[in-house]
């Protein structure tokens, strides 16, 4: 009995969400400030990258739809994120963060530097 029920409280362990916040703020400040520091106004169009690594003329062009879009994958990504229960769901889930930011800052570098 007493193995089943560390077992299960091994399997529940997870991370703080205090701490999951803390890391969650800090990757979007560091992919923020690796864009484009002087281009502030525009930050809410921050998402549009994402769509830029796939087609950049999609991402420029693709109106309302698009910017809409890709603010709904972080939307659910968030969610997903926040209501993870194990830590490795969560390290899992802060990678795909990770990826996500990662190909949204290289996208925005094409379309700064494209014009």
């Amino acid at each position: 009995m007493a193995e089943a029920d560390s077992a299960r409280a091994e399997k529940k362990s997870s991370i703080r969400l205090g701490h999951k916040i803390i890391a969650y703020v800090a990757i979007w400040i560091a992919a923020l400030l690796l864009t484009a520091p002087g281009m502030w106004p525009l930050a809410y169009m921050f998402p549009l990258g994402l769509a830029a690594v796939i087609d950049r003329h999609f991402a420029n062009d693709g109106g309302w739809g698009v910017i809409i879009g890709c603010y709904l994958i972080y939307l659910v990504h968030g969610f997903f994120y926040f209501r993870s229960q194990t830590t490795m769901r969560t390290v899992i889930l802060y990678g795909i963060l990770v990826i996500l930011l990662v190909g949204n800052v290289a996208g925005c570098h094409e379309m700064i530097h494209s014009h």
